[in-house]
């Protein structure tokens, strides 16, 4: 099993951000969406991935990231990412997801975009 670490920070106005640290395959996706339905069912709809340690994402990984998404969008929230490697920047411009996920590379950019209405 690859390592996976996820350390929880709430910040301002309820944001939570996770910062997402290793590998997210078959070995511990079970792992990752409990996780994230855990924080979900905490009541958080505003969330931070901070990225800036994950070394890989599988496919089955970014269906549960589009998931959640959808789930915080519909208590009017968001999901967000924060410092995405390059390599793995690029798999979402591939696949389309930075047209569906907004991406930042400063903190404090990602928090005030949660003021910010669309």
């Amino acid at each position: 099993m690859k390592d996976l670490e996820i350390i929880s920070r709430v910040e301002e106005k309820g944001i939570l951000i996770l910062k997402i640290a290793g590998f997210i395959d078959a070995s511990n996706i079970n792992l990752f969406e409990r996780q994230m339905h855990e924080h979900m069912e905490k009541g958080y709809r505003k969330i931070i991935l901070d990225c800036s340690e994950l070394k890989y994402i599988n496919s089955s990984a970014l269906g549960i990231l589009l998931d959640v998404h959808q789930s915080v969008v519909r208590r009017q929230g968001d999901l967000k990412f924060l410092n995405l490697p390059r390599k793995i920047g690029k798999t979402f411009e591939m696949l389309g997801l930075t047209d569906y996920f907004q991406i930042f590379s400063e903190k404090e950019k990602a928090i005030q975009s949660f003021s910010i209405r669309k």
